[in-house]
């Protein structure tokens, strides 16, 4: 039986993705990217290609998401047993945290430290507790004070149909078609980017800080062959329909004219002006999209954020001319590094395969 996540909302995917193309964290991005990739339909043998994670760790983080969701994506880094406060009592806590102030009755709309702590004594959860044990206590609890945020729920009413269409194009193990997955990086803006290495105690490498941007900002637009796993980029200095058309006709021709080409691209306006359907029909094209605010469906997501963070971090770019080829050199990494890890794959199975028969005919 095929191991694969359970079946996520659109609230999920869409937080997937945001973890992909943001996080500043690499292990939150990697677990993303492996459970974005497993709902979209891979195997963990492809998922192996493309991770740099071994089989056993990709089941694990799959299985981790089957039991806990999202919450697998942050790695707990447990410094010890606390014993001050009772199991009991750092649940009621941070139920607490976790609640709204109004829906209690509360004459204010969101928490501080202080009000916690003052909300927690009278309702008689502690008798006294300091600032910082509480702090230290959602902490824990992976508990943060953060702002608001607003999110879109897909309401298209084709979004199953879009999904299932999607998963029977990119899963066809017999003769599969030529699908390609492309969507737009960015704003990207010509600016040292920071990044992490290995340096000695107290001496991290250095970047110089910027604080005029004359440069403007551009957008790299990427494009996924879904079955082989190979990645290209272009730069372009806006969005719009004329740009995305000239990107479609640049892909398209790598491929010859009288074979079907599948394109997964996102329900952006400027992906679908009449002049791109009109193209489309003209050159054996099909358009196929994602449902509404449901992008996570695109399969180059998963290749978003790696791409950017191989081409940008630690990176201090004078021209758009180096900051397109760094995208160019990335892509080209992340390609080579997918067939390397897709011959090993392919090594691997095999002589599995020849010691099963081995011990089949032993016995």
């Amino acid at each position: 039986m095929v191991l694969r996540v359970r079946r996520i909302a659109n609230e999920e995917g869409n937080r997937l993705r945001t973890s992909i193309r943001h996080s500043k964290d690499l292990i939150e991005m990697k677990r993303a990217q492996v459970i974005l990739a497993s709902a979209q339909g891979f195997r963990v043998q492809q998922i192996y290609v493309f991770s740099g994670m071994s089989e056993g760790y990709i089941r694990t983080l799959i299985h981790q998401f089957n039991a806990d969701g999202l919450e697998m994506l942050k790695p707990r880094w447990n410094p010890g047993n606390r014993h001050k406060f009772s199991k009991e009592t750092r649940g009621r806590l941070v139920a607490l945290a976790t609640s709204r102030p109004r829906d209690l009755g509360l004459p204010f709309g969101q928490w501080s430290l202080r009000r916690l702590r003052d909300t927690a004594v009278a309702r008689g959860i502690v008798e006294s507790i300091s600032l910082e044990w509480l702090r230290v206590i959602c902490d824990e609890a992976d508990i943060t004070h953060q702002s608001i945020r607003t999110w879109k729920e897909s309401h298209d009413p084709q979004f199953e149909q879009k999904r299932r269409r999607i998963d029977r194009l990119t899963h066809q193990k017999h003769n599969p078609p030529i699908v390609l997955s492309m969507d737009e990086i960015g704003p990207i803006s010509l600016k040292p980017h920071g990044g992490k290495g290995w340096f000695p105690k107290g001496l991290p490498g250095r970047i110089p800080a910027t604080y005029t941007k004359q440069e403007g900002t551009r957008y790299e637009y990427a494009c996924l062959n879904v079955f082989h796993q190979t990645l290209s980029v272009r730069q372009e200095e806006h969005k719009g329909g004329r740009i995305w058309l000239r990107f479609l006709k640049y892909q398209r021709s790598k491929y010859p004219p009288d074979q079907r080409v599948y394109i997964i691209q996102d329900g952006l306006s400027a992906h679908w002006t009449p002049e791109v359907r009109v193209w489309a029909r003209a050159h054996h094209v099909t358009l196929v999209s994602s449902a509404t605010d449901a992008s996570w469906m695109n399969p180059v997501e998963c290749h978003a954020g790696p791409l950017q963070v191989t081409a940008m971090a630690g990176s201090d770019w004078w021209s758009w001319g180096e900051v397109d080829e760094a995208f160019r050199r990335a892509a080209l990494l992340i390609t080579r590094e997918n067939k390397a890890s897709k011959k090993q794959f392919r090594s691997t199975r095999h002589r599995v395969s020849k010691h099963r028969r081995s011990l089949w005919t032993r016995h």
